[in-house]
């Protein structure tokens, strides 16, 4: 009986101190964040500030699964005045507010007010290679054209379209995302 009182004692200090040894072991390290702010920036066009894409009506059976995608149309972003220094320019695109971001898929939720679609978000899009640009994230960069000693321009093209969470139900889609100009 002492024998097992022994190898019983025995087994419970091996596994007490393969225990308190993982929980005392270094797991961490450290986050390091650099990044450059500049005083000289291209403008957005007038016409490019407030834009404001209609999505094409479509069927819900067009959207009858999770993950279905349809409806995608083209937007453009046009800059001016940029400084030489500066040679290419992308869009940095931010949810409004918390809630008008899908943090799983990186889409922008359905905000109608009345009458919503139901299982829809909409997916922004890289246009030149049609892939996803999760809200929060920046789209693909373009180069600035620059014309002799002029300042450059850019046209910067993405999409937004719908995408299904789930079979989709009819209703009004309506979402928003903001943006500010990024630069390489």
């Amino acid at each position: 009986m002492n024998a097992m009182r022994k190898l019983n004692l025995a087994v419970c200090a091996v596994a007490l101190s393969v225990i308190s040894s993982t929980s005392y072991a270094a797991a961490g390290g450290t986050v390091t964040f650099n990044g450059k702010l500049i005083a000289d920036t291209c403008q957005v066009d007038t016409a490019s500030e407030n834009i404001t894409v209609t999505l094409p009506t479509l069927s819900i059976q067009s959207l009858a699964v999770a993950e279905a995608q349809d409806g995608s149309k083209d937007f453009e972003i046009k800059v001016l005045d940029c400084p030489a220094t500066l040679t290419q320019v992308g869009a940095h695109f931010n949810a409004i507010d918390s809630s008008g971001v899908n943090p799983a898929t990186g889409n922008l939720v359905n905000k109608a007010p009345t009458d919503a679609a139901g299982n829809v978000e909409v997916r922004l899009y890289n246009v030149d290679d049609s892939s996803q640009i999760r809200v929060g994230s920046t789209g693909n960069m373009v180069n600035i054209v620059k014309v002799g000693a002029t300042p450059g321009t850019a046209n910067l093209t993405y999409a937004g379209g719908y995408y299904a969470t789930d079979a989709t139900t009819p209703g009004e889609v309506n979402a928003k995302v903001e943006y500010v100009l990024a630069y390489n």
